[in-house]
């Protein structure tokens, strides 16, 4: 497989006698419409050395060893960088990078944020085996017992996550005060769902933010018989209006047509060529990863680079009125609950002031506008 031998071109048929004479031999010849392929092995070769300007000879490929040494200093930088990836890949891997401590209670995070600290079970620290991440683990049970009632030290790739259950007194005491159920916003009410209490509205009432709607004061000829605690969930349609401010030009990207390919590094967001550089002023890439590390954002990639232009336009009424509505709703959207719906919505105003496009946007909204008053 690695037995060196070499293959070269000859254009003129009558050169072969000549290296003939000079005790030069081929171990094969293949002939082509007007070239000759000669196949010699390492010995041959460095006969024919000197006859390849005389003869108009040509090396046409290396075969064996001598390939592939070529090959590794053909592509030395790419083997080189492909090394120091995989060591920095390894060292990285076994590093932590990141404590996650999963609890509310901040005192109790401080305190287990230091003790892993002084067992060097922290950023910046090689991991931990499984033996010592179990004796930490019951050194610190021990120590807080009173604290503590479960932990679990978890990594996930460079992260460590520490799973623990705070140990609680039990508090069986139960506040049995009535309590309303009130409007949050002023809205019309849309839907009334209650499940205890008194209904003192009704669908498309009109409500000012705190009116009482389901009551915890049961009542009978108009005197208070029992309280209790109201529960139930109210929706209504509410109002807003969203104020959205665009500049007057915006930016587009132009593909020009020029591209080219390079090997390159990402490590940390950041691209690193291997071979071919940065061509064109303003680029935009596609990455296709060779080889990537799923714990580190760490990737090798033939990267196909496109040349772009960045070109100023400026925004026509529909464009700019599109963008907007766009810009207002999804702002909107960002301050509203999950379950809630956009139900109309109408442009109050567009104009422009100090090189900016203003747009005033009104939106009718359903959503829960539920909220609760204690009572007495």
């Amino acid at each position: 497989m690695f037995k060196n031998y070499y293959i070269l071109v000859l254009t003129d048929k009558k050169r072969i006698l000549d290296l003939y004479k000079q005790n030069i031999y081929f171990f094969k010849i293949k002939y082509t419409k007007d070239k000759i392929y000669l196949y010699v092995n390492e010995e041959n070769y460095l006969k024919i050395n000197k006859y390849l300007k005389i003869y108009n000879i040509s090396l046409y490929k290396k075969c064996g060893l001598n390939h592939y040494k070529d090959l590794i200093v053909k592509y030395r930088y790419f083997i080189i960088s492909m090394f120091i990836s995989i060591l920095i890949i390894f060292i990285l891997s076994n590093i932590i990078f990141e404590v996650n401590i999963m609890s509310d209670n901040k005192e109790l995070v401080s305190i287990i944020d230091q003790e892993l600290k002084e067992y060097n079970l922290s950023k910046y620290h090689f991991v931990k085996s499984y033996d010592d991440k179990e004796k930490i683990k019951n050194k610190i049970l021990n120590d807080y017992k009173d604290k503590i009632e479960w932990l679990e030290i978890e990594r996930i790739g460079t992260k460590y996550y520490i799973h623990l259950l705070e140990r609680k007194i039990s508090n069986s005491k139960v506040n049995s005060n009535s309590r309303n159920v009130i409007a949050k916003r002023n809205a019309i009410i849309m839907d009334i769902k209650s499940s205890k209490g008194e209904i003192v509205k009704k669908e498309y009432d009109y409500v000012n933010k705190g009116d009482v709607i389901i009551s915890g004061n049961i009542t009978k000829n108009d005197e208070i018989k029992n309280k209790v605690r109201a529960e139930g969930v109210i929706y209504g349609e509410t109002w807003y209006n969203v104020k959205v401010e665009l500049p007057i030009s915006y930016h587009e990207k132009r593909y020009t047509g020029n591209n080219y390919y390079s090997f390159t590094l990402s490590i940390f967001n950041k691209r690193f060529y291997l071979f071919n550089k940065k061509r064109y002023k303003e680029e935009e890439y596609i990455d296709k990863p060779i080889l990537t590390s799923l714990i580190l954002p760490f990737s090798l990639n033939k990267t196909n680079v496109y040349e772009v232009n960045d070109v100023t336009n400026l925004y026509t009424y529909d464009l700019i009125l599109e963008k907007g509505i766009t810009i207002a709703r999804e702002k909107l959207a960002s301050n509203l609950d999950s379950d809630a719906k956009i139900l109309s919505q109408k442009k109050l105003k567009l104009y422009e002031e100090n090189n900016i496009i203003v747009i005033e946007m009104f939106f009718a909204v359903y959503e829960n506008i539920t909220d609760y008053e204690e009572g007495e």
